[in-house]
């Protein structure tokens, strides 16, 4: 009896490693490549935080599967792995409800809406796409400081990513009525309502990454636009 039990939790221990072999060896792949899986692309992404922690994140664009990308490059699929392939990328999206719309447009590729508005603690954090692939990171600490950031790639990263035929272009916008202490965007202009502010960036694979750090005690001083 002991013997049979044993028997036939291992083969349901590895009937799991099996169905959780793919993921696996695509993460392993991206801490090879990328820092992400994911890749944003042809984008526009927009994060509003207030002073009162209440933020809103929009993103209406591409996001790219590499792992996905780099194995049809490579032929080593059939076409059914392919269709299967991207079903379990869609299944794994529509997990997180902020999705409002998904569709493959085949390749590794998607086009999707996503959506997320709530309110940060004092010490909180909101991540998209997920923590294991943070494309864009909005984090609050105690002693009131926000940061708006997105993920940061290494020279050898982008190389490798270009190298694979990848691209990452888009434009990224914050905007926030608290007082910004530092941060790299390429335009600051004011949006005639109270004290918020449009902070933009275009974002490339060359482009430096964006950052942007506010005072939630404060509030933002009339811009000096650029």
């Amino acid at each position: 009896m002991g013997r049979c039990q044993t028997a036939r939790t291992q083969r349901q221990d590895r009937s799991r490693l099996s169905a959780c072999a793919p993921r696996l060896g695509a993460l392993l792949a991206c801490l090879v490549l990328l820092t992400s899986c994911w890749l944003p692309d042809h984008f526009l992404a927009e994060v509003r935080l207030g002073r009162n922690g209440d933020y809103a994140l929009t993103y209406k664009g591409e996001l790219v599967w590499a792992p996905l990308v780099q194995e049809i490059k490579g032929k080593k699929l059939s076409a059914v792995e392919i269709q299967e392939k991207t079903q379990a990328l869609l299944r794994d999206l529509k997990r997180d409800n902020g999705f409002k719309e998904i569709r493959s447009l085949g390749q590794g590729r998607f086009a999707v809406l996503y959506e997320r508005s709530g309110r940060l603690g004092p010490r909180d954090q909101m991540v998209f796409v997920r923590r294991t692939d943070p494309l864009i990171i909005i984090e609050t600490f105690e002693d009131g400081r926000a940061m708006v950031r997105s993920q940061a790639l290494k020279s050898s990263q982008r190389e490798q990513i270009a190298q694979a035929g990848l691209h990452v272009t888009g434009k990224f916008r914050v905007v926030t009525d608290a007082k910004p202490l530092r941060g790299n965007p390429k335009h600051v202009t004011a949006r005639g309502f109270q004290n918020f502010v449009a902070y933009d960036w275009d974002i490339s694979l060359s482009a430096e990454r964006p950052v942007l750090e506010v005072d939630l005690k404060s509030s933002a001083p009339p811009p000096v636009e650029r």
